[in-house]
Parts: structure tokens; C-alpha cells; sequence
């Protein structure tokens, strides 16, 4: 099928599975998955600036659909998220101002690479570990992490100042209270702080900022896990947007193509946030670990693939890897959740607010 916008006939049908498993691990994990929608677009011919142009704009739709689902489960929290958003759409700007000194350097290729590279694996190991420690003991429950004292002592951190004059409202207190997310009382920099390391990595790293917020939602912050999950997909709209009506003014997106993949990521989306439900935060949090691995592996390929000539077979071997993980934990995703719906007899359809998780008492 001819794509006259890129130029370019690739078979619809493998967008549409792209677009499956996009929505599957996007309302799964509440990341956007821009690691693996540009590497498979890439990998189905897409030029390369269509090919980011794109996935952005089918990320952010697919983050919509997502929300909206995770929304009506009670998984998001809407404070949390617009607290967060101060502190990355700032840190977008600041990270464009960093790659652009790398470039005149000539390391910016190479260097967020490396650090790409490092960052995923340090936190799939992290996240691996985490579970494998909770499996351990043996009055552990799924909501438990090994952070728990991390977790209450952010939550007591008490930064100055302490409260803001606001013409109109008078004195404000800097704390706030995030019942969604079952937190009592946090200073507002704190998530501020969260937001900004998220967008630092979104604008630094060419990922949707998810892919760390995320986990430190729940392993820094005490979020629990599907609440993390919504609240992480919401921000993703916020910011994504802003990506997307750059690439869409400079012609890099193919609406066409966006169509044909946000109609199956929908579908996907169903399955990926219905599976929250019924799938408990730890094994959730192990396939993410996992996802989070095979994705620093397949960068660290394309990397060692232009470090020298004739090694177009790892480029394609770090792709293949991408798409092929991720339509296996599709696949892995949907079989548990039949198997829990059969074994708890749970109903899918009945909106409910997660209780808080229950954190260890640490190490």
C-alpha cells in the first residue's frame, strides 16, 4: 500500500501489529513505547523523519485512548500529573539546549546512545532485582517494593519554602495532599523534581520521558503501580503533544499511517488496561524490568552496528529483537490475564479505585 505523504508502500498489515502491540504494552506499563515504535517503522522502510514524525503523534494518540481507559478504572491522578508537568516542559527546553552543545561538539550521536544504553539497563536490572528481593520474603505481598524506607523518607522531606504568597489567595502552603495516589502530604517539589527528570530524559534521550517516570513514580515517590501507570500515560499527552505539532509542521507525519495503527493500538489499549486489574503489580513491574532490558540490548546493538562497516545484520537484529519481546509479553500479557480472570473471577467492566499498595518495611 502506497503511503504518498512518506512516499513510501509497506504492508498495513504490519502496522496494524505494530499498532496491536504499541496499545498492548502502552496501557500495560503506561509508557509510550517510543523506543519500539521507531525501531519498528524504521524497520518497515519508513524514512527515518517520518519514522520519529509518526510514532510521536501515534505515542501521544495512543496515550489518549489509554488514559481515557485507565481514567474510568480510577488509576489516574490528575494533581499529580499537572504538578509533574510544570517540571518537564521546562526540562524539555533545557535538554534541547544540551543536545545542541553536543552537536557542535560532535558527541551527541555516540553520547546519548551510551547513555540510552546505560540508563535502560541500570533500570531493568534495578526492577529485576526488586522483584527477585520481595520474592524472598515470605510475608511479602504484589504491592511491596525494596524502597520503602526511600519512599518515606521523600515523602517527609520537608523543603523550603514552606509556603508561597499568591495575589488573590493569600499564603499557600507548598505541601499538597494526592489521595489517588495515597499520599497524606508531600512537598510540591518533590513531584516538581520527578517531572523535571523526566522531561530531561525525554528531550535527552529521544524517549517519551515514561519510561523513567514510571518507575520512580513507584519506587521513589510510593505511587502504587496501576495508579503510577495512569498518571504516567496522562502526562505523556501533555508532553507529547508539544512533539507532535513540531514534526507535524514540518511535514513529518503520515496521518494515513497514524490512522491505520491507532485503530489497532485501541484495541490493544483494552487488553493492555484491563490486564491491570487483574495482573498484580509485582509481576507487572518483572515484565517491565524485562521490556525495559531487551530494549537497552537492542539500542546497544544499533550502536556496535555503526561502529564499523557491514554490520547492517545488527541494526536489523536490534530491531527484530524490539518488535519480537514486545509482541511476546503482548502475547504473555493476554494469556495471564485470561488465566487470572478464570482463576478469580474477576469483571472487567466495573470501574473501581485501587487501594494504595502496601510498602515493606524496607531493607
Amino acid at each position: 500500500m502506497l503511503f504518498p505523504t512518506a512516499d513510501v508502500m509497506v504492508n498495513p498489515a504490519l502496522l496494524l501489529l505494530l499498532g496491536l502491540i504499541l496499545g498492548t504494552l502502552s496501557g500495560f506499563f503506561g509508557v509510550g513505547g517510543g523506543f519500539l515504535v521507531t525501531g519498528g517503522l524504521l524497520v518497515f522502510g519508513i524514512p527515518a523523519p517520518f519514522a520519529v514524525g509518526t510514532g510521536l503523534t501515534v505515542i501521544m494518540g495512543s496515550s489518549i485512548i489509554n488514559t481515557l481507559k485507565h481514567r474510568s478504572l480510577g488509576n489516574v491522578d490528575i494533581k499529580l500529573g499537572i504538578i509533574m508537568v510544570c517540571g518537564t516542559i521546562p526540562a524539555l527546553f533545557v535538554a534541547q539546549w544540551i543536545i545542541q552543545q553536543l552537536k557542535v561538539a560532535g558527541l551527541a550521536e555516540p553520547v546519548i546512545r551510551y547513555v540510552y544504553v546505560v540508563v535502560l539497563a541500570a533500570l531493568g536490572l534495578f526492577i529485576v532485582n526488586d522483584y527477585l528481593r520481595i520474592r524472598r520474603r515470605s510475608a511479602a505481598g504484589p504491592g511491596e517494593v525494596s524502597t520503602a524506607r526511600l519512599v518515606q523518607r521523600v515523602q517527609s522531606l520537608r523543603i523550603p519554602p514552606h509556603s508561597v504568597w499568591i495575589p488573590g489567595f493569600g499564603k499557600v502552603s507548598t505541601y499538597v495532599a494526592l489521595p489517588i495516589s495515597g499520599i497524606d502530604r508531600i512537598s510540591i517539589f518533590v513531584p516538581l523534581a520527578v517531572g523535571l527528570a523526566a522531561g530531561l530524559f525525554a528531550g535527552l534521550l529521544g524517549a517519551g520521558g515514561g519510561t523513567i517516570l514510571m518507575p520512580i513514580l513507584i519506587f521513589v515517590l510510593g505511587v502504587p503501580t496501576t495508579i503510577a501507570i495512569g498518571t504516567d500515560l496522562f502526562q505523556l499527552i501533555i508532553t507529547g503533544s508539544v512533539g507532535t505539532l513540531i514534526k507535524a509542521a514540518s511535514n513529518e507525519v503520515d496521518p494515513l499511517m497514524v490512522i491505520i495503527m491507532l485503530v489497532s493500538a485501541s484495541l490493544g489499549s483494552q487488553l493492555g488496561a484491563t490486564a491491570t486489574r487483574v495482573i498484580d503489580a509485582a509481576r507487572i513491574r518483572i515484565l517491565f524490568g524485562l521490556t525495559v532490558l531487551s530494549g537497552s540490548v537492542a539500542v546497544g546493538l544499533e550502536q556496535a552496528s555503526k561502529m564499523g562497516a557491514g554490520n547492517e545484520a545488527l541494526s536489523t537484529a536490534a530491531s527484530f529483537l524490539l518488535l519480537g519481546f514486545g509482541g511476546a509479553i503482548c502475547l504473555l500479557i493476554a494469556g495471564m490475564t485470561i488465566a487470572a480472570k478464570r482463576s478469580k473471577g474477576v469483571q472487567p467492566e466495573v470501574s473501581v479505585v485501587e487501594a494504595p499498595e502496601t510498602h515493606g518495611a524496607g531493607d
